[in-house]
């Protein structure tokens, strides 16, 4: 494995791209800072909630990623980590939530699995934000080694949320949309800091060399474990708490004016 001088992790929506400015890809201004960083010795990773395959357009300009909010992370196509939620606590789930008017989805890295019953929804999600069919199949066509990393569960009544979060407490963790009415659901302590301090630990890099960029309450715990937080011109309260420091917006290009000010690029 290649040495790195240290790790500058990123997390995705409000800090790479923007769709509050409209910005669905990074700018070219960070991908010429993430090129600067790569020359300089520091290991680009992105940090995200979604899966592998939702990252399609900006994935490839980082060197690795930490995905579904920490359960699997990938660096120079190694596999460093693979979280799977077992088998039967997912048809548990299903069980007890699916006639609860809502929409359960079975993500892995590389296609989301739906209920068969959920098929038209799926087929107008992907005309509506044109994205592809590809992306998404019936679970029927699940095989058995394609690891279910996250569910997603989209709900319209908020007890439905009260009652899932109540009831598997000891077992998942949640983290909510901040507008919509879903929630990403991984094991209990899987989160974005937990694998990072996995991958500094594998990696042999010194807490004070790492750094993360974020806006979001699911970048507070990868926060606190890095040497240095940037929050994002626009931040949570709880971000806002736990950062080293504040930068501009996505559209201000708050990145690179970041790196710029710690003398990374």
């Amino acid at each position: 494995m290649k040495e790195y001088k240290g790790i500058v992790f990123f997390d995705y929506d409000g800090t790479t791209v923007d769709e509050v400015d409209r910005i669905k890809t990074a700018t070219p201004t960070t991908v010429e800072s993430l090129n600067k960083l790569k020359e300089n010795g520091y290991l680009t990773m992105l940090c995200s909630g979604r899966t592998k395959r939702f990252l399609e357009a900006d994935i490839d300009k980082f060197q690795g990623a930490i995905t579904c909010n920490g359960a699997f992370t990938e660096v120079d196509g190694e596999v460093f980590r693979d979280i799977t939620i077992p088998d039967e606590l997912m048809f548990d789930v299903i069980d007890k939530y699916f006639p609860r008017d809502t929409i359960i989805q079975l993500e892995t890295q590389d296609v989301t699995y739906y209920l068969h019953n959920d098929a038209e929804f799926f087929q107008y999600f992907c005309r509506l934000f044109s994205l592809p069919e590809r992306w998404y199949a019936p679970w029927k066509f699940r095989t058995k080694d394609n690891h279910i990393n996250k569910l997603v569960l989209n709900y319209k009544d908020p007890k439905v949320l009260e009652d899932f979060k109540e009831e598997y407490k000891d077992v998942f963790q949640c983290a909510k949309h901040v507008r919509e009415n879903f929630i990403d659901i991984t094991l209990k302590g899987v989160t974005k800091g937990d694998a990072i301090e996995e991958l500094i630990g594998k990696l042999g890099i010194d807490k004070k060399d790492t750094y993360a960029f974020g806006d979001a309450d699911n970048d507070v715990e990868m926060m606190k474990v890095v040497g240095t937080g940037v929050a994002m011109g626009r931040h949570s309260d709880a971000v806002g708490e736990v950062a080293s420091m504040v930068t501009g917006t996505v559209k201000e290009e708050g990145i690179t004016q970041a790196l710029e000010k710690l003398g990374l690029i």
